[in-house]
């Protein structure tokens, strides 16, 4: 995690030397010392299999996410967070079995040390949302296989075990389109034939196992160009209604380095999330989407580090990252 915090800090002064970015304000990281981390065992995660005893979460919080200076406080946030968080989740999903991917392992291992993982981040995310906001979170990475579509499939089902929350999650990976199978339902229809107009929002969206729980798989690209379908207007009406109709909805989008649907997917949302994988993605990558999501005015919020062990979440820079 030491490598992200210079990473971050790393790009707060080349943007202060003016390297063609927006004036936007930078993000500044916090210290390391106060990120929630806790140990984790074993999962996969991007594909990859997490090592016991050496995977774990960490949140790292950024400035832009926190109210600004002189904002009048939001009242009752943490009464708010710690009541959603002493939901039990045998309370939250009765006896709800659903089979999905084993990544997903908030729908399976409820009371595991992973999914209370997630349940951290869930709080981290819901102290920033105001009463009665709806929010669309944008989920990404600088790279393919950090383990983004996993984390939204995760963060959705912790989401979820609010009882009073309607939660939609998202594919907006419509190239790849990997949500459907790790939750084991239909690849098609879904977004991208809302977005063609070959549907309606309501035909496209599947339920889940979980009472308060939707998907929208990413559909049938059927030759259309992803980038065309999220700058129409049909893209900027699907979002609006969702918001109208769900409380949060979680978007799985394509990496950053990959192509250039996240600059109008995170356009459409609330908020950006990047998960980074640690001792996989180098430091310089992870600063550049940075620069880039924010010299496109996004908000990002944070970052999410999936695959790093305690000494990594409590800022060791004695090893380097692999690559």
């Amino acid at each position: 995690m030491g490598h992200i915090a210079e990473a971050l800090k790393k790009a707060r002064q080349e943007r202060g030397a003016g390297i063609g970015c927006s004036p936007t304000p930078l993000l500044d990281a916090l210290p390391a010392s106060s990120l929630p981390m806790r140990e984790i065992g074993t999962g996969r995660i991007g594909g990859l299999a997490a090592v016991p005893g050496r995977a774990a979460v960490a949140v790292q919080g950024l400035r832009g996410a926190r109210p600004a200076a002189g904002e009048a406080p939001r009242t009752g946030d943490s009464e708010r967070v710690s009541a959603l968080d002493s939901l039990h989740p045998a309370e939250a999903f009765g006896d709800v079995r659903w089979d999905v991917d084993a990544g997903v392992v908030s729908a399976i291992d409820r009371t595991g040390p992973i999914t209370e993982q997630y349940r951290a981040v869930r709080t981290w995310l819901l102290a920033r949302v105001r009463p009665n906001e709806r929010t669309a979170l944008a989920v990404t990475s600088s790279m393919p296989r950090e383990g983004k579509t996993v984390t939204a499939a995760n963060l959705a089902v912790v989401m979820a075990e609010i009882r009073r929350m309607r939660v939609l999650l998202v594919d907006c990976d419509l190239r790849r389109g990997e949500l459907a199978g790790l939750l084991r339902l239909r690849v098609a229809p879904g977004l991208a034939d809302v977005l063609s107009g070959r549907l309606g929002l309501d035909e496209a969206i599947v339920p889940t196992p979980l009472p308060n729980l939707w998907v929208l798989p990413a559909g049938d690209l059927a030759g259309a160009n992803p980038t065309e379908l999220f700058n129409s207007v049909a893209a900027s009406r699907a979002f609006d209604e969702i918001r109208e109709r769900y409380h949060y909805s979680v978007v799985d989008t394509p990496p950053v380095h990959r192509v250039s649907d996240i600059g109008v997917i995170g356009a459409l949302c609330t908020g950006i999330v990047m998960v980074v994988r640690m001792r996989r993605t180098p430091m310089g990558v992870v600063r550049q989407s940075l620069q880039w999501l924010q010299a496109n005015n996004l908000h990002v919020l944070g970052t999410i580090a999936a695959g790093c062990g305690q000494r990594d979440a409590g800022g060791d820079d004695r090893e380097e990252d692999e690559g």
